[in-house]
């Protein structure tokens, strides 16, 4: 059976009267989806992701090295725990590379922190198309189906846009998979070459991500074309991820300082507190992929209409082809039987059966991103689906094969199918998950409102934050913001005139000779910020304490947190109501 769904291709393209209006609207789609990458990448200032990686970037760019100190400021998560003893940041180099690509052109700021990574978003898009037209080339309006779902996707669109690691994530997925399937159709030692260098980078790009593609590839591999596979061409392949294994370690041992340096495990990166080990009465492990699985139904990644049409078809045909005649077709399949084969079986399941390809590489990208993810699941009813993106594009494959199926029963429905699933996240009702910042469902259009939000951007707290203290503050101020996040934020908008203070106590994992050698107020308790900034309400305990020295020099009306995060259980694309504002604190003149 799987050999009739995964290994039976379809090269034989359909007449070019037919083939070439399709790929017309398939590039108009491609220039849309370009145009709504790159407008108005300033649109919102950089939330505490972004903002760690255009810092570096700067950093790279004019020191010619990934560190986190600047001259002035310290850019290292919370305690400084993302750097090691020399202050070079651990985490994976690549996305600083493509931030200080940009800022090269153009300045350090949102854009130029952000268009490398969007132009890579681009070129994602563009292997997709070819990935489709590798399998699906009889199929010129199923190819245009799928691709318009995809590359019209807002929550695709609004990772592409971020400075971070997410857009390279996804071109190493399609692109690796696409160039795998031209090396084992053609042979040629150069795509395995290829292959070789974008498992590296993806490595590079993503610690996580670049095992699990890695996995993803040879456990499809291992599963369809073992049996065809000769020694040397065995040889060949472990080669390659050798040569990536070999990069790797290299690099997080002598390097990065990773391995032996205490960083394994989620708070030792990130140095935010875990409560304790998991308690719960289901296993830890079956747990991740449950939550997983979850989260890329309600998030509509997985439409459970459409997912449970897709696998009754699967089923379904698995029911038709069990029988003596197909096991022996199956065994013949390179002999002249094949072309009886092909006779016999429907379109609609030569057209599951292809696209399903594409959707198991998606499945088995987000099964091993859910095994071998860090989170502490058990302390949040959600996972950040940021971590699983690269798949996104591939599972909503199946959207396009079920507009596509439809359009054949009916026009009028087809065109129906198409908005709903392009333009809405109906595919996850009644399940949507609920946002985080207004407990509502996410249920809505989103493609809309993504494009109305990028046009018409709402100002957001750090741009407030910033504006005000570039106003008032004087050269050099200290300035004191807790939780490492706005900080860092800051550090990209205002770092050039103030200075942050107090981000370092006895606790840091940084040798205190090395930040004692920067003479900058980086410790807690040994400084005297000239302004605190508070995000959010301003506990009655802390004013008092303070209140003698300070004074509530503004209160800014805005949502306190960063609403442009990709990830649509944290992200606004309308202004939230400002409850409790940003408090900004002066320090009282003597």
């Amino acid at each position: 059976m799987k050999r009739l769904l995964f290994n039976f291709d379809i090269r034989k393209p359909d007449d070019k009267t037919c083939k070439i209006p399709y790929a017309i609207l398939s590039l108009c789609v491609l220039i849309v989806s370009a145009y709504l990458c790159l407008v108005n990448l300033d649109y919102a200032a950089l939330w505490h992701d972004e903002a760690p990686t255009a810092l570096i970037g700067k950093n790279l760019l004019e020191q010619g090295d990934i560190t986190g100190w600047d001259g002035r400021n310290l850019v290292g998560g919370t305690n400084g725990r993302t750097l090691n003893e020399e202050l070079r940041d651990v985490l994976p180099p690549l996305m600083y590379v493509f931030s200080a690509a940009g800022i090269s052109i153009f300045g350090p700021n949102e854009i130029g922190a952000r268009v490398v990574h969007a132009l890579i978003g681009i070129l994602s898009l563009g292997f997709f198309y070819l990935l489709l037209h590798q399998h699906l080339a009889r199929n010129p309006r199923l190819i245009f189906f799928i691709f318009l779902l995809v590359a019209w996707s807002p929550q695709l669109l609004l990772y592409f846009r971020q400075a971070r690691y997410y857009a390279f994530m996804s071109f190493a997925i399609i692109s690796g998979f696409y160039i795998y399937e031209r090396y084992w159709r053609t042979k040629k030692p150069v795509y395995l070459a290829t292959l070789t260098l974008i498992l590296a980078l993806s490595f590079f790009n993503h610690y996580v991500g670049g095992v699990v593609t890695v996995l993803s590839l040879a456990i499809w591999h291992l599963l369809f074309r073992a049996r065809e596979t000769t020694r040397k061409q065995w040889l060949a392949f472990l080669s390659c991820g050798f040569i990536v294994a070999a990069l790797g370690l290299a690099y997080l041992i002598c390097v990065a300082e990773v391995i032996g340096g205490g960083r394994s495990g989620f708070s030792a990166f990130s140095g935010l507190p875990v409560r304790g080990e998991y308690q719960g009465t289901i296993s830890l492990f079956p747990l991740r992929i449950w939550i997983c699985m979850r989260d890329l139904f309600t998030a509509d990644w997985i439409s459970w209409p459409v997912f449970l049409w897709f696998a009754g078809m699967l089923l379904f045909m698995g029911k038709r082809y069990r029988n003596p005649l197909t096991r022996y077709l199956r065994r013949s399949e390179r002999s002249k039987h094949g072309e009886f084969f092909l006779q016999n079986t429907t379109d609609n399941d030569l057209q599951v059966a292809t696209a399903g390809k594409i959707v198991l590489m998606g499945i088995l990208f987000a099964l091993f991103s859910a095994m071998l993810s860090v989170q502490p699941v058990w302390l949040h009813p959600f996972t950040d689906l940021r971590y699983y993106m690269g798949a996104l594009p591939l599972l909503l494959t199946m959207k396009g094969v079920f507009a596509e199926w439809t359009w054949r029963k009916s026009k009028t429905a087809g065109i129906a199918v198409v908005a709903v699933l392009l333009f809405t996240s109906a595919g996850a009702a009644p399940f949507n998950m609920t946002n985080l910042l207004t407990r509502e469902q996410t249920l809505g259009p989103h493609f809309f409102q993504f494009v109305r939000e990028i046009h018409r951007p709402y100002r957001d707290s750090i741009r407030e934050v910033s504006d005000y203290l570039l106003k008032h503050a004087k050269q050099d101020d200290l300035v004191y913001v807790s939780g490492f996040g706005n900080r860092e934020a800051l550090m990209v908008t205002i770092g050039h005139h103030v200075q942050f203070c107090c981000m370092l106590n006895e606790e840091s994992p940084l040798p205190s000779a090395k930040i004692e050698a920067l003479n900058a107020p980086l410790y807690f308790k040994k400084n005297s910020p000239e302004w605190i900034v508070v995000f959010g309400e301003l506990q009655n305990r802390f004013w008092q304490r303070i209140k003698v020295k300070y004074t509530l020099a503004a209160k800014l009306d805005v949502y306190r947190y960063p609403t442009q995060r990709p990830e649509l259980n944290f992200h606004a694309f309308t202004p939230l109501p400002p409850k409790y504002g940003v408090h900004i604190l002066q320090r009282k003149k003597p």
